[in-house]
């Protein structure tokens, strides 16, 4: 939800562009994540304080996730504790991000289908892990590294250019390439060439910026969904391998690598089958959230229009 105040956009600006690579620095002088966990806590707790109208967004949407009323004392918990999730998600980035690959590994409790990824990167076609806004994808660079595998992650660039900066910095850092996209003209170009030679992208499918998504129930209501990465796939033949990234209560991480999708047939059926692998998708994102509702970081009305927000 952006702000129409010129003033209120300059201060964000400076807010963040400062915050971000203080903690950035602060991260190399930690001895332990938790930390840098207890900092998140604090900037968390300040920021609903300071922007109650985030606060209330969140509440909504997590009181469809849960199934209750908006004032309910569990819908508030685990708005307030999303908050917190995402910090601490962004401490984890900085830190593991500027330390040996193999501390970030060590945390990962688990590592389910990769041997799914591998025959798909085998079929030499390129690859889409498609991910969403849930748990601390950004690590998933560092997996991929480790494993002499480079990810071409495609991005909306964030309109807080020293946090942008900052981002792609820490991505070059853990082996990964930013593709900004803004969703115009040809911009999907350089995506077809990358997954033409091989490469594996990874995308977010949780949100539709462009308007024209696919609306497809979820969480017993519609909401749209982007189209682009399964045209992206009908258009190179490169399959779908959908990547979820969440941590558990002990705060280790744990990974899981889909079966392949694939959209093959004319256009009819071309359609039919982005439609499905969509359905699948969405239906697998939304089990995911069920089991871990805080760490899906949706800071807007999800069943709105994301661009009135």
């Amino acid at each position: 939800m952006q702000s129409d105040s010129r003033i209120l956009g300059l201060a964000y600006g400076a807010v963040f562009g400062t915050l971000f690579p203080l903690f950035h620095v602060l991260a190399r002088t930690f001895s332990r994540r938790e930390q840098g966990h207890e900092i998140a806590d604090l900037v968390a707790g300040a920021f609903l304080a300071l922007r109650p109208k985030y606060l209330d967004a969140i509440l909504g949407n997590t009181a469809r996730v849960l199934g209750l009323r908006p004032t309910h004392p569990a819908v508030e918990r685990t708005a307030r504790d999303m908050v917190r999730q995402h910090a601490r998600a962004w401490v984890d980035f900085f830190f593991y991000g500027q330390r040996p690959p193999e501390e970030a590994l060590a945390q990962f409790a688990e590592l389910e289908g990769l041997a799914r990824l591998d025959g798909a990167v085998a079929q030499g076609k390129g690859v889409i892990l498609l991910t969403a806004h849930a748990g601390n994808f950004e690590l998933g660079g560092t997996l991929l590294r480790s494993r002499n595998q480079k990810i071409h992650a495609v991005y909306k660039p964030d309109r807080f250019e020293a946090v942008e900066r900052l981002r792609e910095r820490m991505r070059a850092q853990g082996g990964v390439a930013g593709v900004p996209v803004d969703g115009v003209g040809f911009s999907t170009l350089p995506l077809i060439k990358l997954l033409r030679e091989g490469a594996l992208v990874g995308m977010q499918g949780d949100r539709d910026f462009s308007r024209n998504g696919l609306p497809i129930p979820f969480f017993g209501r519609e909401a749209r969904f982007p189209r682009g990465p399964w045209e992206l796939a009908a258009m190179t033949g490169a399959p779908i391998v959908t990547t979820f990234f969440f941590a558990d209560e002990r705060g280790r991480f744990h990974a899981r690598f889909g079966e392949p999708i694939h959209i093959r047939g004319g256009r009819g059926e071309r359609m039919a089958e982005i439609e499905a692998g969509m359905r699948a998708y969405v239906a697998d994102l939304e089990a995911l959230i069920r089991r871990h509702p805080s760490q899906w970081y949706c800071f807007y009305p999800f069943w709105d229009d994301p661009l009135e927000a």
